[in-house]
């Protein structure tokens, strides 16, 4: 009874890959540079931002990743403002990931 539920166990501990669920696909870097720099400019308002929505909008034009997804700041309160935000992030290996460009669209 016990070696069928271990090899279950280790089965679905494959399949998790053992990265403990993180990436560091070029797209989810772009999508996390792009976030913190949103983050920076957002300043101490709350916002809420689909990071997997971002990272898979990620489309490459020459050496830089372009993305856009919808971001709400102050989300729920009465200064709430749906926008979408766009970004372009050069990611290179071994140098840090730099945002080109960033809008936040009305």
């Amino acid at each position: 009874m016990k070696a069928p539920l271990i090899l279950l166990s280790a089965i679905c501990l494959g399949a998790c890959g053992g990265t403990g669920g993180t990436s560091n696909s070029p797209k989810e870097r772009a999508a996390a540079a792009c976030e913190a720099e949103a983050k920076v400019r957002i300043g101490d308002k709350t916002y809420q931002l689909d990071a997997a929505a971002l990272a898979q909008s990620a489309k490459r034009v020459d050496d830089v990743w372009a993305l856009q997804a919808p971001i709400i700041i102050e989300p729920g309160l009465r200064d709430e403002a749906k926008q979408t935000l766009e970004c372009k992030v050069r990611v290179q290996d071994g140098k840090p990931d730099e945002v080109t460009s960033i809008n936040f669209i009305f």
